[in-house]
């Protein structure tokens, strides 16, 4: 018999790793890079805000108690369960079973902000293409993207998420249809996050749609 090794690219594959107590970048509460990011001048005060892969969704319950309309994705079931016991507790937050390739305008709405923790670096790096087109797509014009980008650097890929990237490789991808506004090294990453001389295995990435 033939084994089908699971890809990312399904929802089967995330749910075998929060089965198998692989889910590491599970924090089980708000990443600490995010809270400390909310007190920086560069971030938006206000707008609604779209989290794709949303996980468990700390993050995107941040984003809402800090007063934004929030909609948050994920087409895992553990995600997505939980995502939507903390939608009960939060009215601004919405809970979205679905992959978030398909998300349309035109069923949902485009956003202010879209805030991507780790989606961009565990989506495969092939469908990388299809992630900024969804992110062009779902954002209004002059709209802000917060990516949260790690690991990021020269390495290879590796056989799995998450996959990392190069700084070069980000600013071709976003010439000519985002400007890149602040780039910006948490004070807060958790340690296997953190460069080792600070100058960044994670960064928090602040960029405007050019209209």
């Amino acid at each position: 018999m033939i084994k089908v090794a699971l890809t990312p690219n399904v929802p089967q594959y995330w749910e075998m790793l929060y089965e198998e107590g692989r889910d590491v970048w599970d924090l089980g509460e708000a990443t600490p890079a995010l809270l400390d990011f909310f007190k920086h001048p560069a971030c938006p005060e206000a707008g609604s805000v779209l989290v794709p892969a949303a996980g468990k969704g700390w993050d995107a319950e941040a984003w809402a108690k800090r007063g934004h309309n929030v909609v948050a994705v994920d087409f895992c079931s553990s995600a997505f369960d939980s995502l939507e016991k903390l939608s009960e507790s939060n009215s601004n937050l919405t809970a979205l079973n679905t992959d978030m390739f398909l998300l349309n305008p035109r069923k949902t709405k485009q956003f202010d902000i879209i805030y991507d923790y780790f989606g961009f670096n565990s989506v495969h790096p092939g469908r990388r293409d299809e992630c900024v087109e969804m992110w062009l797509r779902m954002l209004k014009d002059n709209g802000f993207l917060i990516g949260f980008f790690c690991p990021l650097g020269d390495e290879k890929y590796g056989e799995i998420p998450p996959y990392s990237i190069s700084k070069e490789e980000l600013e071709a991808r976003f010439k000519g249809i985002f400007d890149i506004k602040e780039r910006i090294v948490p004070e807060k990453s958790i340690i296997d996050r953190a460069g080792t001389d600070r100058t960044g295995k994670e960064e928090i990435w602040l960029l405007r749609k050019i209209v």
